[in-house]
């Protein structure tokens, strides 16, 4: 590094003095005992200290240059990351585009289809819409995440095994299916991802299929514009007649249909509170069954059994409480409803065996549906005299029985005609196939049935029309060309062949209700397919901009080498933004005229957005054009020279990032990624202990080798963390939660907690002690707010343990064997009355995190202290006597030895980092805890490495200079032998040359983004939306709140790469000691903006591979929204909150007071 590498005049008039690279690099005469850790000032023993107002006044002026590299670092690191947040929208805007939604309305007076080929004669009443109304009033009741298995009865489960809290806790369904099984109806209601309430709402109202950006606004639901079924029942009996109660997604969809006067809507976000959403639909429900006359549709959405997999998983006897008390409402519900009366008991989505959702792994996706009519619904031998039971899916034995599957959306058209109503204009559901043949007249089911269906294909067929009148080039216009439009057109035809006839042959009939069905089923599999239009050009603007600024990125790093952003490049870059801020109106005239571009739905905002970014680009470039000489070192042309990399580590991070990119070629690479991540570090360690091994300083190399296995085994621990995904099958055992249908900690984990909570301050002393570092905030800092923190957090972890297992345990058993502690610890559970207990703990340690212990760093940053040491002077002979001393007086002198001040830079950053460190594990599960605590002593090994490596390399090139020294002092005496001098100036320059095993940055930058990704998927996460980690919200926040909780979540999810981003600076700041040079200045930022730029780079190409195989190549791959998308939407996540930390945490806050600080104090300029 620059500060380590003195000239070779410098070497040549001091090469006395070199007898170690400690003394280089320690500051006037160090301490024999502490060389690297302390340093000495000799003074004259004066009761006066050194410093003057004239001094502060030249260290206060110092200080305020000091600002200027971070505060340039830092609008050059801005700049970056604006250009990711501009290229990840143009992308994100042209992958993840909601589908196309039409405006127009279903209307009862156009059925869609021509009345004149088949027209049933019973259905001549004129006030009827497009089917006969069957049922005056509906009963839906929704109960939340009501997974199939939940439903139906299993009864061949083994006698040695418990039986699940969540199986059989329904017998009202099973009585129904038992003694009237023509009165009810059992389906496996399969939804389509993404499987989160408000996304299932919209499906089960328009019948439409989500897109997987709209899983965002799951949050902040907004009116729904589309047509659907519950506006036209508003629209066709009045708003009056419908009454709401339950979850308030509804009202804020329907905020006009849902009147105010007729919903009990409750908030829906706390999933910690399993019991107040309920017990007020249970409060409402019961007045409205007793008076049926004020209502023609009543909608009751239950979340309690929702809410309780989200705190406790499926298999918890609280769910059994939930499953119980839902059987008792169904039980009123089902014995007070009148013979008109429809209802309709249904699951908007399944949950996962941790309880969460969100995926399409098959529990999350297969919920329960019942309907149930007290009079006859289905004769089901018609099935099998229409043959239709070919057409018909099924589902494999659960519970020893066959049930029949239908979608979610099929209930759009079912309910729309059951009720009189037309179906929704932007409707892809068929109908399902029971309900309209009529048990009253079997004679005329098929008619019936047939009418029904060819409403239902008209309808879907008027929709493709119109849609491909507005996209007449889309995807979907050319499936409907070339897959599925000539199945309707068949359909019909058949049916002008088959007239009007009355007598018409059954069997003629059944053909056409087959080719209608089979329209119905292929158009909805290629929608499916297609999902929703890419916009192409929108992607490849996204992806450009990204792929351009990782060049500029290699520019800057490799050429420019400036430090941040100069004056000159500043310039070019606001000039660059404002041109093209000036040119995006004008541009978009010009880009519509490309024929690619002119199906885009590229707006205004997209090409300015555009424009900005590839306009500064542009200016970087033409800046480093125009500067190309005075920015670039002469070598620097050689491309070999340009990067500087020793060959092994080098090529072994150029290998990281070419394998890290490749993971996303392949599907089976993205579901086993954690596996390579453990590769690629376990790879780095065994690299990295041959070069510990060739550490020329005993005592380092034992060190080294010592901290490398250290670092492979705590990358084998926490490899042993994991949450499976559905994809990895037999292939992955979960051992983060206590079992794979639980979502709570097991015991073992926090017993783990407690231990890890007394270790970790333990070891960050014993760090800070071996650098003689311990001083200062350090002391107060690690023995007692990080301690405290840490005590409290785990208090909090513990006590939510034993509350939820406690409550869970009173509610499976009788009150006989109840602990006596159980009162107390179950009132500490959601809505329990001593919750503000482990609330208050939790909120303390938040304010020790990011209150106290940074108002007491930014008070005092410096781990360094100032010990006064009074030493007896050396004598000549005994003879000589210091003047001015008395003949009696022992002469002395006075020693300052300043402890920590070869880690100044380093010791002062670490403390911030530990801050940040306990912020974010107050966020975690109790073994994603463990497992950071386990990564923070990783990244105190890695950075230990690199200093000793640094150390390594510097004392070979030390030799090799004191060998060319010798070599030229012996050429100069023995100048009589040519030869003999020429062989010594020669092997002098060989052993100048000579380089010691040692790491460019690059590899550990690299590696240390990769730990990012271990810690990642070791704190229970995957790149799947089921396995965020909901209940995060609630930590320290008793209910729901909008502006903590999004917080909670994100530093949950993205807490791993948040360390490692803010760590980075340790790799160049760690063991650095402020050695100044002869002006007074030590050098680190130029090595701080290439760390920095080269993690940006890393993240950016990485993110770029992803655009590539996602949006490029794999767009219509089968598993694009499963798991390449989630995966996207993971990096580029990642991505920006990493960026977002460099340019603001790490560099404005930390880094800058950091630097200013040491600055003032040893009176030394950092550039």
């Amino acid at each position: 590094m620059a500060q380590r590498t003195p000239s070779l005049g410098q070497a040549q008039a001091q090469a006395s003095a070199i007898p170690s690279p400690a003394t280089l690099r320690s500051r006037t005469t160090a301490t024999t005992t502490s060389q690297r850790t302390t340093a000495t000032a000799t003074t004259t023993a004066k009761p006066n200290g050194p410093k003057g107002p004239a001094s502060a006044s030249a260290t206060q002026k110092t200080a305020t240059k000091e600002r200027a590299p971070s505060i340039r670092l830092a609008k050059l690191l801005l700049w970056v990351f604006l250009v990711h947040v501009g290229a990840i929208y143009l992308f994100t805007r042209g992958f993840l585009l909601s589908r196309s939604v039409l405006d127009s309305k279903s209307e009862c007076s156009n059925t869609n289809m021509d009345e004149s080929i088949f027209t049933d004669h019973r259905l001549d009443s004129s006030n009827r819409c497009w089917y006969p109304q069957q049922y005056k009033k509906a009963v839906v009741i929704v109960i939340d995440a009501l997974r199939f298995d939940f439903v139906v009865p299993h009864h061949d489960l083994p006698d040695d095994e418990q039986e699940p809290y969540y199986l059989n806790k329904l017998p009202v369904i099973h009585k129904l299916l038992e003694e009237q099984p023509d009165n009810t109806l059992v389906y496996q209601f399969v939804a389509d991802p993404p499987t989160t309430t408000l996304q299932r709402l919209k499906a089960l109202t328009t019948g439409t299929l989500p897109t997987i950006i709209d899983a965002g606004s799951n949050f902040a639901s907004s009116a729904l514009k589309e047509d659907n079924w519950l506006a036209q029942f508003e629209s066709s009996r009045g708003q009056d007649r419908i009454l709401f109660m339950g979850d308030d997604t509804w009202t804020g969809l329907f905020p006009s249909v849902l009147s105010t006067n007729n919903s009990h809507a409750f908030p829906s976000l706390d999933t910690h509170d399993l019991d107040t959403l309920d017990n007020g639909v249970i409060k409402a429900l019961g007045p409205a069954l007793e008076d049926p006359s004020k209502w023609d549709l009543l909608i009751a959405h239950f979340l309690g059994v929702d809410h309780c997999g989200h705190t406790y998983g499926p298999n918890d006897p609280h769910m059994a409480v939930k499953l119980e008390q839902m059987n008792d409402q169904l039980e009123k519900v089902l014995a007070s409803v009148s013979d008109d009366t429809l209802v309709v008991i249904m699951g908007d989505h399944g949950m996962n065996g941790h309880g969460d959702h969100g995926g399409d792994s098959d529990d999350e996706v297969e919920a329960g549906m019942v309907i149930y009519s007290k009079r006859k619904l289905i004769d089901a031998s018609l099935l099998d005299q229409f043959s239709l039971g070919d057409t018909l899916r099924y589902t494999k034995p659960v519970g020893g029985n066959v049930y029949r599957t239908v979608q979610q959306i099929d209930l759009v058209p079912t309910l729309s005609l059951l009720l009189g109503l037309p179906i929704p204009f932007n409707n892809l559901g068929s109908v399902i196939p029971e309900l309209f043949l009529s048990a009253k007249d079997p004679k005329n089911a098929i008619r019936d049935l047939l009418r029904a269906t060819r409403l239902n294909a008209a309808q879907v067929a008027t929709y493709f029309e119109s849609y491909m009148e507005l996209h007449p080039t889309s995807d979907i216009a050319l499936a409907v060309e070339m897959e599925f439009g000539e199945l309707f057109e068949r359909a019909e035809t058949f049916m002008r062949e088959l007239g009007q006839d009355p007598k018409a042959k059954t069997e003629d009939l059944a053909t056409a209700l087959k080719l209608y069905s089979e329209y119905l089923r292929t158009s909805l599999s290629s929608c499916k397919r297609i999902w929703a239009h890419f916009d192409v050009p929108l992607m490849a603007a996204g992806g450009g901009v990204l792929l351009a600024s990782c060049f500029c990125l290699l520019l800057h790093i490799t050429i420019y080498r400036a430090v941040g952003m100069p004056p000159s490049l500043e310039r070019f870059l606001a000039g660059g933004t404002l041109l093209g801020i000036a040119l995006a109106r004008h541009l978009k005239p010009l880009l519509l005229k490309i024929e690619t571009v002119q199906e885009s739905s590229l707006g205004l905002v997209d090409i300015m957005i555009f424009s900005m970014s590839t306009f500064s680009i542009a200016g970087f470039l033409l800046c480093l054009a125009l500067n190309a000489k005075s920015f670039a070192k002469k070598e620097s042309w050689n491309v070999f020279r340009l990067i500087r990399w020793p060959p092994l580590s080098g090529f072994l991070a150029c290998l990281f990032i070419f394998v890290n990119c490749l993971i996303f070629a392949s599907n089976s690479y993205i579901v086993h990624e954690s596996t390579f991540i453990i590769g690629f570090l376990q790879t780095f360690g065994v690299i990295g202990l041959l070069f510990s091994l060739r550490v020329p300083d005993k005592a380092a190399r034992i060190k080294a080798v010592i901290l490398v296995l250290s670092f492979m085994t705590m990358t084998r621990v926490l490899s042993t963390s994991t949450v499976c995904r559905e994809e990895q099958g037999d292939l992955c055992s979960p051992t983060f939660y206590a079992s794979a249908q639980q979502s709570v900690p097991s015991q073992w984990s926090l017993v783990m907690l407690v231990g890890s909570g007394a270790i970790t301050p333990y070891l960050i002393r014993r760090l800070l002690s071996s650098s003689k570092s311990m001083n200062g905030i350090a002391l107060l800092w690690v023995d007692y707010g990080l301690r405290i923190g840490i005590i409290l957090g785990t208090l909090y972890a513990v006590l939510d343990f034993e509350g939820s297992k406690s409550d869970g345990t009173r509610a499976a058993t009788t009150g006989n064997n109840a602990n006596a502690f159980e009162p107390l610890l179950g009132g500490m559970s959601a809505g329990g009355q001593y919750l503000w207990i482990k609330t208050t703990l939790v909120r303390i340690a938040f304010g020790f995190a990011l209150i106290i212990g940074p108002a007491a760093w930014w008070t005092n940053p410096l781990c360094m202290d100032i010990q006064t040491v009074e030493e007896p002077v050396a004598i000549d002979g005994g003879n000589r006597k210091p003047s001015g001393s008395s003949s009696t007086a022992p002469a002395t002198q006075r020693k300052i030895y300043i402890l920590g001040y070869a880690n100044a830079f380093g010791a002062s950053y670490y403390m911030a980092l530990t801050m940040m460190f306990l912020f974010v594990i107050l966020t975690q599960k109790p073994l994603g805890t463990i497992v950071l605590s386990v990564g923070l002593a990783q990244i105190s090994c890695l950075v230990e490495l690199v200093d000793i490596w640094r150390d390594a390399d510097f004392a070979v090139w030390q030799q090799g200079v004191i060998a060319r020294i010798q070599a030229e002092t012996q050429a100069s005496v023995e100048n009589s032998d040519g030869i003999a001098a020429a062989v010594s100036i020669q092997s002098a320059a060989q052993a100048e040359q000579a380089k010691a095993p040692t790491l460019n940055l690059l590899l550990p930058t690299v590696v240390l983004s990769l730990m990012g990704n271990l810690f990642f998927f070791a704190t229970g996460h995957q790149a799947t939306l089921s396995s965020i980690q909901w209940l995060s919200a609630f930590i320290g926040v008793p209910t729901l709140n909008y502006f903590f909780s999004p917080i909670l979540v994100i530093v949950n999810t993205l807490g791993p790469f948040i360390l490692c981003a803010m760590a980075l600076p340790l790799v160049v700041l760690w063991q650095m000691p402020p050695k100044a040079n002869k002006l007074g200045i030590v050098v680190l930022f130029p090595e701080l903006t290439r760390l920095c730029l080269m993690m940006m780079m890393h993240q950016s190409l990485v993110l770029v591979a992803n655009m590539f195989f996602t949006g490029g190549m794999f767009r219509r791959h089968l598993m694009v929204w499963k798991v390449f998308a989630p995966r996207f939407m993971l990096q580029a996540s990642a991505l920006l909150m990493m960026d977002l930390v460099l340019v603001t945490v790490t560099v404005l806050v930390v880094l800058s007071r950091v630097i200013r600080e040491v600055s003032t104090v040893l009176s030394i300029r950092v550039v």
